[in-house]
Protein backbone atom coordinates (compact mmCIF):
# COMPACT_ATOMS: atom_id res chain seq x y z
CA UNK A 1 0.00 0.00 0.00
CA UNK A 2 2.34 2.57 -1.69
CA UNK A 3 0.20 4.27 -3.45
CA UNK A 4 -3.56 4.39 -2.80
CA UNK A 5 -7.03 5.64 -4.51
CA UNK A 6 -10.08 6.79 -2.97
CA UNK A 7 -13.11 6.31 -4.73
CA UNK A 8 -17.11 6.47 -3.77
CA UNK A 9 -19.07 4.16 -5.75
CA UNK A 10 -22.06 4.55 -3.74
CA UNK A 11 -23.14 6.86 -1.31
CA UNK A 12 -21.86 10.56 -1.07
CA UNK A 13 -20.55 12.31 2.05
CA UNK A 14 -22.18 15.54 3.95
CA UNK A 15 -18.53 17.26 4.46
CA UNK A 16 -15.34 16.52 3.59
CA UNK A 17 -13.35 16.90 6.73
CA UNK A 18 -12.90 12.45 7.46
CA UNK A 19 -12.16 12.12 3.93
CA UNK A 20 -9.74 14.76 3.82
CA UNK A 21 -8.10 13.58 7.56
CA UNK A 22 -7.90 10.29 5.92
CA UNK A 23 -5.79 11.60 3.15
CA UNK A 24 -3.87 13.57 5.14
CA UNK A 25 -3.19 10.48 7.92
CA UNK A 26 -1.36 8.12 5.23
CA UNK A 27 -0.18 10.97 4.09
CA UNK A 28 1.79 11.53 6.89
CA UNK A 29 3.42 8.15 6.61
CA UNK A 30 4.16 8.38 3.14
CA UNK A 31 1.15 7.24 1.89
CA UNK A 32 0.86 8.88 -1.65
CA UNK A 33 -3.26 9.07 -1.92
CA UNK A 34 -5.49 10.51 -4.30
CA UNK A 35 -8.97 10.90 -4.03
CA UNK A 36 -11.24 10.62 -7.48
CA UNK A 37 -13.68 13.37 -8.64
CA UNK A 38 -16.82 11.13 -7.47
CA UNK A 39 -16.44 11.85 -3.84
CA UNK A 40 -16.50 15.17 -4.36
CA UNK A 41 -20.00 14.75 -6.06
CA UNK A 42 -23.36 14.14 -5.19
CA UNK A 43 -26.54 12.65 -7.32
CA UNK A 44 -29.63 12.31 -5.16
CA UNK A 45 -27.81 9.94 -2.29
CA UNK A 46 -24.73 8.43 -4.19
CA UNK A 47 -21.57 10.02 -5.24
CA UNK A 48 -21.79 11.48 -9.11
CA UNK A 49 -23.78 9.83 -11.03
CA UNK A 50 -23.04 6.54 -12.90
CA UNK A 51 -20.62 7.69 -15.28
CA UNK A 52 -19.21 9.31 -12.93
CA UNK A 53 -18.20 6.50 -10.19
CA UNK A 54 -18.33 3.78 -12.98
CA UNK A 55 -14.99 6.42 -14.77
CA UNK A 56 -13.74 6.47 -11.44
CA UNK A 57 -13.62 3.09 -10.94
CA UNK A 58 -11.82 1.81 -14.10
CA UNK A 59 -9.67 4.95 -14.30
CA UNK A 60 -8.47 3.93 -10.79
CA UNK A 61 -7.99 0.10 -12.50
CA UNK A 62 -6.08 2.00 -15.24
CA UNK A 63 -3.67 3.62 -13.23
CA UNK A 64 -0.45 1.14 -13.07
CA UNK A 65 1.34 3.32 -10.36
CA UNK A 66 -1.68 2.79 -7.84
CA UNK A 67 -1.62 -0.75 -6.32
CA UNK A 68 -5.13 -0.25 -4.12
CA UNK A 69 -8.01 0.85 -4.22
CA UNK A 70 -10.18 2.13 -1.02
CA UNK A 71 -13.79 2.90 -1.10
CA UNK A 72 -14.71 6.04 0.69
CA UNK A 73 -18.04 5.05 2.33
CA UNK A 74 -20.59 2.29 1.83
CA UNK A 75 -24.13 3.95 1.52
CA UNK A 76 -26.05 2.73 -1.93
CA UNK A 77 -24.83 2.86 -5.50
CA UNK A 78 -22.92 0.10 -5.77
CA UNK A 79 -25.16 -2.64 -7.54
CA UNK A 80 -25.95 -0.08 -9.98
CA UNK A 81 -22.53 -0.50 -11.90
CA UNK A 82 -22.59 -4.16 -11.79
CA UNK A 83 -23.82 -4.40 -15.44
CA UNK A 84 -21.48 -1.43 -16.84
CA UNK A 85 -17.98 -2.80 -15.66
CA UNK A 86 -15.76 -3.77 -17.89
CA UNK A 87 -14.08 -6.98 -16.08
CA UNK A 88 -11.14 -7.46 -18.46
CA UNK A 89 -9.81 -3.88 -17.47
CA UNK A 90 -9.85 -4.95 -13.73
CA UNK A 91 -8.12 -8.34 -14.86
CA UNK A 92 -5.67 -6.85 -16.97
CA UNK A 93 -4.37 -4.31 -13.97
CA UNK A 94 -4.89 -6.12 -10.50
CA UNK A 95 -5.01 -4.12 -7.37
CA UNK A 96 -6.23 -4.30 -3.84
CA UNK A 97 -9.84 -3.55 -3.66
CA UNK A 98 -11.19 -2.74 -0.17
CA UNK A 99 -14.76 -1.76 1.41
CA UNK A 100 -17.55 -3.10 2.74
CA UNK A 101 -21.45 -2.23 3.75
CA UNK A 102 -22.82 -1.50 0.18
CA UNK A 103 -19.12 -1.88 -1.50
CA UNK A 104 -19.98 -6.20 -0.68
CA UNK A 105 -21.69 -6.04 -4.31
CA UNK A 106 -18.71 -4.84 -5.63
CA UNK A 107 -16.19 -7.19 -3.98
CA UNK A 108 -18.15 -10.70 -4.66
CA UNK A 109 -18.55 -9.62 -8.01
CA UNK A 110 -15.00 -8.55 -8.81
CA UNK A 111 -13.63 -11.62 -6.73
CA UNK A 112 -16.44 -13.66 -9.45
CA UNK A 113 -15.38 -12.43 -12.81
CA UNK A 114 -11.60 -12.19 -12.24
CA UNK A 115 -10.45 -14.36 -9.57
CA UNK A 116 -8.42 -11.43 -7.77
CA UNK A 117 -9.02 -11.05 -4.22
CA UNK A 118 -10.87 -8.43 -2.67
CA UNK A 119 -11.09 -7.18 0.79
CA UNK A 120 -14.21 -6.47 3.05
CA UNK A 121 -12.67 -4.34 5.73
CA UNK A 122 -12.88 -0.51 6.95
CA UNK A 123 -12.93 2.03 4.41
CA UNK A 124 -11.76 5.91 4.45
CA UNK A 125 -14.26 8.19 5.75
CA UNK A 126 -15.80 6.13 9.03
CA UNK A 127 -12.60 3.78 9.40
CA UNK A 128 -9.09 5.51 8.51
CA UNK A 129 -10.23 8.51 9.53
CA UNK A 130 -10.25 6.93 13.02
CA UNK A 131 -7.52 4.87 13.36
CA UNK A 132 -4.53 4.78 15.26
CA UNK A 133 -1.16 4.11 13.66
CA UNK A 134 -1.05 0.66 14.90
CA UNK A 135 -4.29 -0.36 14.20
CA UNK A 136 -3.26 1.07 10.73
CA UNK A 137 -0.22 -1.20 10.64
CA UNK A 138 -2.60 -3.70 11.50
CA UNK A 139 -5.02 -2.94 8.73
CA UNK A 140 -2.43 -2.37 6.11
CA UNK A 141 -0.45 -5.69 6.65
CA UNK A 142 -4.09 -7.77 6.35
CA UNK A 143 -4.23 -6.09 3.47
CA UNK A 144 -1.32 -6.73 1.66
CA UNK A 145 -0.37 -9.92 3.30
CA UNK A 146 -4.29 -11.78 3.09
CA UNK A 147 -4.43 -12.07 6.80
CA UNK A 148 -7.22 -13.33 8.54
CA UNK A 149 -7.65 -14.98 11.67
CA UNK A 150 -10.47 -18.08 11.50
CA UNK A 151 -12.12 -18.03 14.58
CA UNK A 152 -13.05 -21.39 15.92
CA UNK A 153 -15.88 -23.23 14.90
CA UNK A 154 -17.05 -24.55 18.68
CA UNK A 155 -20.73 -24.27 17.59
CA UNK A 156 -21.25 -26.94 14.81
CA UNK A 157 -24.44 -28.24 12.94
CA UNK A 158 -23.24 -30.93 11.32
CA UNK A 159 -25.02 -33.26 13.99
CA UNK A 160 -28.37 -32.18 15.95
CA UNK A 161 -28.72 -34.37 19.10
CA UNK A 162 -30.01 -33.20 22.58
CA UNK A 163 -30.57 -29.83 21.56
CA UNK A 164 -26.68 -29.36 21.11
CA UNK A 165 -24.74 -28.63 17.82
CA UNK A 166 -21.44 -31.11 17.46
CA UNK A 167 -19.20 -31.27 14.12
CA UNK A 168 -16.34 -30.04 12.80
CA UNK A 169 -14.99 -27.30 9.92
CA UNK A 170 -15.69 -27.71 6.23
CA UNK A 171 -12.99 -26.05 4.43
CA UNK A 172 -13.53 -23.14 1.39
CA UNK A 173 -13.18 -19.72 0.40
CA UNK A 174 -14.48 -16.58 2.25
CA UNK A 175 -17.24 -15.48 1.10
CA UNK A 176 -19.96 -12.73 2.25
CA UNK A 177 -20.51 -9.49 3.44
CA UNK A 178 -23.48 -7.44 4.12
CA UNK A 179 -26.04 -9.63 3.84
CA UNK A 180 -29.35 -7.65 2.81
CA UNK A 181 -26.49 -6.77 -0.30
CA UNK A 182 -25.91 -9.88 -0.98
CA UNK A 183 -29.70 -10.50 -0.90
CA UNK A 184 -29.87 -7.48 -3.48
CA UNK A 185 -28.14 -9.22 -6.17
CA UNK A 186 -30.48 -12.61 -6.28
CA UNK A 187 -32.57 -10.79 -9.35
CA UNK A 188 -29.13 -11.25 -11.64
CA UNK A 189 -27.85 -14.89 -13.04
CA UNK A 190 -26.43 -16.68 -9.95
CA UNK A 191 -23.34 -17.08 -12.36
CA UNK A 192 -22.47 -13.45 -11.78
CA UNK A 193 -22.04 -13.74 -8.73
CA UNK A 194 -21.55 -17.20 -6.97
CA UNK A 195 -18.56 -18.21 -6.81
CA UNK A 196 -17.41 -22.01 -8.49
CA UNK A 197 -15.45 -22.89 -5.16
CA UNK A 198 -16.84 -24.19 -1.89
CA UNK A 199 -17.35 -21.08 0.54
CA UNK A 200 -17.45 -20.22 4.10
CA UNK A 201 -20.23 -17.80 4.23
CA UNK A 202 -19.68 -14.93 6.69
CA UNK A 203 -22.18 -12.24 6.97
CA UNK A 204 -23.44 -9.37 9.23
CA UNK A 205 -25.37 -6.16 9.52
CA UNK A 206 -27.00 -3.15 10.64
CA UNK A 207 -30.53 -1.51 12.03
CA UNK A 208 -32.17 -5.09 9.93
CA UNK A 209 -34.92 -6.24 12.32
CA UNK A 210 -35.11 -10.16 13.56
CA UNK A 211 -37.68 -10.32 10.62
CA UNK A 212 -35.93 -9.36 8.28
CA UNK A 213 -32.75 -10.69 9.24
CA UNK A 214 -34.95 -14.18 9.25
CA UNK A 215 -36.53 -13.61 5.36
CA UNK A 216 -32.83 -12.57 4.02
CA UNK A 217 -31.66 -15.97 5.24
CA UNK A 218 -34.48 -17.56 4.22
CA UNK A 219 -34.01 -16.21 0.71
CA UNK A 220 -30.22 -17.94 0.72
CA UNK A 221 -31.82 -20.83 1.64
CA UNK A 222 -33.91 -21.08 -1.14
CA UNK A 223 -31.26 -19.84 -3.61
CA UNK A 224 -29.86 -23.72 -4.66
CA UNK A 225 -26.79 -22.42 -6.57
CA UNK A 226 -25.67 -20.16 -3.47
CA UNK A 227 -26.71 -22.71 -0.55
CA UNK A 228 -24.88 -25.75 -2.62
CA UNK A 229 -21.60 -23.63 -2.31
CA UNK A 230 -22.11 -22.77 1.51
CA UNK A 231 -20.32 -25.61 3.45
CA UNK A 232 -19.55 -23.58 6.67
CA UNK A 233 -20.59 -19.98 8.62
CA UNK A 234 -19.26 -17.01 10.33
CA UNK A 235 -21.90 -14.89 11.58
CA UNK A 236 -20.87 -11.32 12.06
CA UNK A 237 -22.27 -8.57 14.16
CA UNK A 238 -25.85 -7.81 13.64
CA UNK A 239 -25.95 -4.51 15.28
CA UNK A 240 -29.63 -3.47 16.10
CA UNK A 241 -31.31 -6.76 15.83
CA UNK A 242 -33.50 -8.33 18.08
CA UNK A 243 -34.40 -10.64 20.66
CA UNK A 244 -35.01 -13.49 18.44
CA UNK A 245 -31.12 -13.08 16.94
CA UNK A 246 -29.71 -16.19 17.90
CA UNK A 247 -32.10 -18.52 17.42
CA UNK A 248 -32.50 -17.15 14.03
CA UNK A 249 -28.92 -17.51 12.80
CA UNK A 250 -28.79 -21.07 14.61
CA UNK A 251 -32.10 -22.49 12.89
CA UNK A 252 -30.28 -21.67 9.76
CA UNK A 253 -27.18 -22.90 9.77
CA UNK A 254 -29.03 -25.95 10.86
CA UNK A 255 -31.11 -25.71 8.34
CA UNK A 256 -27.82 -25.43 5.90
CA UNK A 257 -26.12 -28.60 7.94
CA UNK A 258 -23.45 -26.80 8.01
CA UNK A 259 -21.03 -25.83 11.22
CA UNK A 260 -21.13 -22.25 12.71
CA UNK A 261 -19.16 -19.75 14.65
CA UNK A 262 -18.99 -16.12 15.42
CA UNK A 263 -16.69 -13.50 14.78
CA UNK A 264 -18.50 -10.30 16.00
CA UNK A 265 -15.44 -8.01 14.62
CA UNK A 266 -16.83 -8.41 11.24
CA UNK A 267 -19.05 -5.44 11.66
CA UNK A 268 -20.22 -2.59 10.58
CA UNK A 269 -19.06 -0.87 14.14
CA UNK A 270 -15.37 0.05 14.99
CA UNK A 271 -14.15 -2.73 15.06
CA UNK A 272 -14.43 -4.34 11.56
CA UNK A 273 -11.61 -6.58 10.57
CA UNK A 274 -10.10 -7.45 7.47
CA UNK A 275 -11.92 -10.54 5.35
CA UNK A 276 -10.41 -11.30 2.52
CA UNK A 277 -12.94 -12.47 0.24
CA UNK A 278 -11.53 -15.62 -2.39
CA UNK A 279 -8.88 -16.37 0.20
CA UNK A 280 -8.97 -20.50 0.98
CA UNK A 281 -8.79 -21.71 4.41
Amino acid sequence: MKNIAIIAPSGNIETLDNLLQAKSFMESIGIKVTIFPGCYKKFRYMAGDDKTRLEDLHNAYLDDDIDTIICMRGGYGAIRLLDKIDYDIIKKHPKKFVGSSDITALLVSIYKNTGQITYHAKMAVNGIAKMSLDEFYQYKNAIENDVYDLPKFNHCALNFKDGTFEGGMLRGILWGGNLATIVSLFGAEPKSYVPDEDIILFIEDINEPDYKIDRMLTQILRNKPLREKIKSVIFGEFIGAGKYLDEILKEFALTLGAPYTYDLNITHGDKNTVVPIGLRV
